[in-house]
Formats: structure tokens, sequence, C-alpha cells
């Protein structure tokens, strides 16, 4: 198991960790659950990156890598976190139904998303400059997938 992957199951522990005791919440509530979990982590993981490349924090190569395969590691979740079509249910949730009425765009822009991620841990090992200019796809392709499938 790689650190990051090791780094991950930890935090995800963390953050949410009645994932698998949670007996009274329903299927819809307990997805909602899980997808703001793993939006959480992402939007930790991309606030030392975003930080990083537009000054606000110093360049730490090792940081930017690592926090790139984080985020690489979680865009690949989630396709299966939001597998359960939550948009008729009760639960409050900041996912828009635009997910499950384009489910394949949605799917695809989490794939890109991923890619942008992996891209952008390879050119942080390449130094800040490759970085900053990777940050610029990763940061669009956040920004894209909120602007169509999240209520703001």
């Amino acid at each position: 198991m790689t650190q990051a992957w090791k780094t991950l199951a930890v935090a995800l522990c963390l953050v949410y960790p009645g994932m698998g005791i949670a007996a009274d919440e329903s299927p819809d509530e307990e997805a909602a659950h899980v997808r703001h979990a793993l939006m959480e982590l992402m939007g930790w993981n991309m606030k030392t990156v975003a930080a990083m490349s537009t000054g606000k924090q110093a360049y730490d190569q090792a940081q930017a890598e690592i926090h790139g395969q984080r985020l690489a590691a979680l865009a690949g979740m989630i396709s299966d976190a939001f597998a359960r079509d939550t948009s008729g249910s009760d639960v409050k949730t900041e996912a828009l139904d635009a997910i499950w009425l384009n489910q394949t765009e949605f799917e695809m822009k989490a794939v890109k998303l991923g890619e942008a991620a992996s891209n952008y841990a390879a050119a942080a090992a390449d130094g800040e400059a490759a970085a900053k200019k990777a940050f610029v796809t990763l940061g669009g392709s956040c920004k894209g997938c909120h602007e169509e499938f999240k209520a703001e």
C-alpha cells in the first residue's frame, strides 16, 4: 500500500468515523455523508496546492507532490461516492440533480480531475514553475465540475 493510500485511509477514518456503524442512517444519508467527507478531504488537499500555486504559501515540492497524489486518489473515488442517486431524497446536499441526469459527463469530469491531479503531482516533481502551470488545469477541473454539479 502506498503512502498516499495509507494517508487517505487514515484521513477517511478521522473525517467520518461512523461510516460503517451508522445503523440509524438511511442509505441516502450515508451516501451524502460519504460524499461530503470525500469532498472535504479534496478541499483540504486543494487548499494547500492552491496556496502554494498562488504564492500565499511557500512552495514545498514534497508537499505539492503528496497533495497531488492524494487528490488523484480521492478523484478516483468520486464515481463510487456519487453512484447512489439521491436526487429524489429529502437528504440535504450540495449535489445537484444534474449529476444523475448527466452521469456520463459527471464521471468524465471526475476522470479528468484525477488526470489533472496526477499531472500536477508529476509536475510538482519538476519544480515550482511546472507545478504552477499544472495547477491552472487542476483548478479549472475543480471549478468546471462545481459550476455544473454543485449548489452554491
